[in-house]
């Protein structure tokens, strides 16, 4: 479910608000998962800024390496923020107007959604949603894979016939089972058949996959070739496939893991119904809002200089 927010409120990126925050963690059992130029990213904030982004992108991080693959963006940006405050813009005052201003945001927008908007959808109406359409937090099975691809028919970056293609992949099967099959240890074993897909991937494969060892990422059925599907959804994690032919070519997969179907929990879903039942009660949030500001400004001690006003 895509996250809606609340349309009275700025909307805020994510970087700036934790760009001016402290870079490490004061809590004990934080624990770093990078230092950036000697400032710390904990595993507690990583979680909390993995946890605001909306639902939509979080899904996409998660088809492309979930949380790890949103900690390479963050840095990124966390690099160039670095780079603006070794320049100096964060004494500058347009900036730090801005900075006041998305603080002042960021307090508003909390307050009306954990307080005002809590009077008019109250955590009872948060859980008869769910349960009352838990079929649309089921999430379906998905593999976590990699594949090598070599094209066939004259396609691709170098023009074969069929058999070239078959007989090139099959070499590249032999040389992966040569080079893991007699390990013993399981475990010793299971890094090496990473290991050695990924270069096999980089060296061979002939899609845009090829630079990353092969990665496709995690996928549901429905978004592959149902002759890739069907064999790879039959493979235990952490197992080579024999060679399968597509309509695309010849393929060797690899699935690194597998997720089965599951209904998301309601804690995880929570903030998700929670927003989507307040966007559909905004007229009501924004006449509560109303009358707690007349009431604060009625309680309030105020002096206001119009004449200043240009």
């Amino acid at each position: 479910m895509k996250r809606i927010t609340l349309a009275v409120v700025v909307a805020l990126v994510s970087l700036t608000s934790f760009a001016q925050q402290p870079a490490a963690s004061s809590e004990p059992q934080a624990k770093p998962v990078m230092i950036v130029n000697g400032d710390v990213i904990t595993d507690r904030q990583l979680d909390q800024m993995y946890a605001s982004i909306p639902q939509q992108t979080r899904d996409q991080y998660e088809k492309s390496g979930g949380k790890k693959a949103f900690l390479d963006n963050y840095l990124r940006k966390r690099l160039v923020v670095q780079e603006a405050l070794k320049h100096g813009f964060d004494k500058r005052a347009d900036v730090q107007a801005d900075m006041d201003a998305a603080k002042e945001a960021a307090l508003f927008q909390a307050y009306v959604r954990e307080v005002i908007s809590q009077q008019v959808v109250p955590e009872a109406d948060v859980k008869k949603y769910y349960e009352d359409n838990k079929a649309n937090f089921v999430t379906p099975e998905e593999i976590n894979v990699r594949h090598i691809i070599i094209m066939a028919n004259g396609t691709g970056p170098h023009p074969k016939s069929k058999q070239e293609a078959a007989e090139q992949i099959h070499r590249i099967w032999e040389q992966l089972r040569e080079a893991t099959g007699k390990i013993a240890d399981p475990q010793v074993r299971a890094h090496a058949i990473v290991t050695e897909f990924a270069e096999a991937a980089k060296k061979y494969s002939e899609d845009g996959s090829a630079s990353d060892g092969g990665v496709i990422g995690w996928m549901a059925r429905g978004a592959l070739d149902q002759k890739f599907e069907d064999v790879a959804f039959s493979l235990e994690p952490g197992t080579v496939s024999p060679v399968v032919e597509t309509r695309f070519g010849y393929h060797i997969i690899y699935v690194e893991g597998k997720r089965p179907a599951a209904t998301r929990s309601y804690e995880d879903v929570r903030r998700e119904i929670r927003d989507l039942l307040q966007s559909q009660h905004m007229g009501d949030i924004m006449q509560a809002v109303t009358k707690l500001s007349n009431e604060l400004k009625g309680d309030s001690k105020i002096a206001a200089f119009p004449e200043n006003v240009h």
